[in-house]
């Protein structure tokens, strides 16, 4: 059979037109499945439009500045979304979310902090900060890339505690098919996700962050915890992306039930966009308490959810053991190819 060369302005074309109707644009090309994952290996080389530190293990209390260098795009940090993903070295979680923005686990005596946060982005760094005790991000692998404007977004906000705020976006758009993104911006964190969906102390001091929640296809809804210090602005974006490579549909989880999910898309984990999302019928669509969150004073009481053990053709869902929020979670996946990049992201949950 003969083969015939297509012109290179025909291929050009080809590619605009994908990307155009999908709402997606041109980056390099991606690594071949794959879930070996070793120091220093970059998920993604640096490009104009996006930057990714690779697996970079990090010591306990580490808090490690990285360059990514977008800035001379000429864009604020607004115009950026960020993702982090952990690896788990020496335990059972392999590539996960758990305890993301940060976690304390009180057992009636002291006090531990595990898990890990970003902070202070600017139009060149990003920070990442893993807590003194953590035992699940012995390895981070975090990404930042410059996005379209969103379908909507806000100016920074402020946000008293104890306080929710109705974002109204007017998308009209049926609410499983958005996607929601939160950043926090204070004085000693710059723009930073540390307490994300909620973070409980200790016994005494309550529970500090802020989360999204009561997505509809008009609005959706922030609430500051009222003993919150770390969260007095908030900025929300809220987008319709391209229809994803795998949705898992509306799963129920037990408590403490850890749910394998077979994606089967064969893909390299570093290069695929992860998200997922709680539902209740007293918070709606919703991330509270994403990465898991201590409900009481004794060990083992754990509410929220988180992704673990993500793979080249699954990943488990855990529900925390004394959960009440999370009756419900959904898993949509996306995969990052040769050609295209989808900016859907601007925030995976946990």
């Amino acid at each position: 059979m003969k083969t015939r060369n297509i012109p290179t302005f025909i291929f050009a074309l080809v590619i605009t037109t994908l990307i155009l109707l999908a709402g997606v644009y041109i980056v390099i090309a991606s690594p071949s499945p794959s879930t070996t994952v070793t120091a220093g290996q970059a998920a993604v080389a640096s490009s104009e439009t996006e930057w990714s530190s690779g697996w970079e293990t990090m010591a306990q209390g580490e808090n490690r500045t990285f360059t990514h260098s977008l800035g001379a795009l000429g864009l604020p940090p607004e115009a950026y979304a960020v993702e982090m993903w952990f690896q788990d070295t020496d335990g059972g979680l392999g590539i996960n979310r758990r305890y993301y923005g940060g976690a304390e686990i009180y057992n009636g005596i002291s006090n531990s902090w595990r898990g890990a946060h970003w902070q202070n982005l600017t139009t060149d760094t990003i920070r990442v900060y893993r807590a003194t005790d953590d035992d699940v991000a012995d390895m981070v692998n975090i990404r930042v890339w410059r996005v379209p404007p969103p379908d909507y977004q806000t100016p920074w906000m402020n946000i008293g505690p104890g306080t929710t705020r109705i974002f109204t976006h007017n998308l009209g758009i049926t609410a499983t098919d958005l996607t929601v993104g939160l950043w926090f911006s204070n004085p000693v964190r710059g723009i930073h996700q540390f307490a994300y969906g909620g973070l409980t102390a200790d016994p005494t001091t309550g529970t500090i962050g802020a989360f999204w929640h009561h997505l509809t296809s008009n609005t959706v809804q922030v609430t500051r915890y009222p003993s919150d210090t770390a969260v007095p602005q908030v900025r929300v974006t809220v987008v319709q992306g391209a229809p994803p490579s795998y949705d898992s549909g509306w799963l129920t989880i037990a408590q403490d039930e850890h749910h394998l999910i077979d994606h089967n898309l064969n893909w390299n984990p570093d290069m695929l966009l992860v998200r997922g999302e709680c539902q209740t019928d007293t918070l709606g669509i919703h991330q509270r308490f994403a990465g898991g969150d201590r409900e009481g004073a004794l060990p083992g009481e754990w509410r929220g959810a988180n992704l673990e053990n993500l793979t080249i053709t699954s990943v488990v869902a855990y529900r925390g053991a004394q959960d009440g929020v999370c009756g419900e979670f959904r898993v949509r996946i996306w995969k990052r190819s040769e050609y295209i990049y989808l900016p859907v992201v601007m925030r995976d949950s946990s």
